[in-house]
C-alpha cells in the first residue's frame, strides 16, 4: 500500500499553545515538523462574528497518524472546536523522504 502524505492545518489561540502543540507532535513523531504563522481571524461563533489573532500550525505527516494527531491536539487545545484539517499532498522526493523518516 502506498503511503499517503499530508499537510495538517491546526489552529492555536496563543504562541505558547502553538509551540506546545507543535513540540508535542514532533516529540511523539506524529509530525515531521511545522511552520507557525500568526494572523487575523474572523469567524462565526455562538451567534456573532468573532475577530481574534490566531496562530496556524502547518505540519507535515502521514495520513496514518490522523487519529493520533487529533487526539493529541485536543488534549492541549483550549478551544471547544479547534481546526485540525488534513490535506493529502505530494512533493519532491527529498521532502517526502524527510517526512517518512521523521514520523512513526
Amino acid at each position: 500500500m502506498e503511503e499517503e502524505f499530508c499537510q495538517v492545518l491546526i489552529s492555536a489561540t496563543t504562541r505558547e499553545e502553538a509551540n506546545k502543540i507543535s513540540d508535542n507532535l514532533v516529540e511523539k513523531k506524529l509530525i515531521a515538523g511545522s511552520l507557525i504563522i500568526k494572523g487575523p481571524s474572523r469567524y462565526w461563533w455562538e451567534g456573532r462574528i468573532i475577530e481574534k489573532e490566531y496562530y496556524n500550525i502547518q505540519a507535515f505527516s502521514l495520513m496514518k497518524n490522523k487519529s493520533n494527531i487529533i487526539s493529541e491536539v485536543k488534549k492541549i487545545h483550549s478551544d471547544k472546536c479547534p481546526i485540525i484539517a488534513f490535506f493529502k499532498i505530494d512533493g519532491n522526493k527529498e521532502f517526502l523522504e524527510w517526512i517518512r523518516e521523521s514520523v512513526n
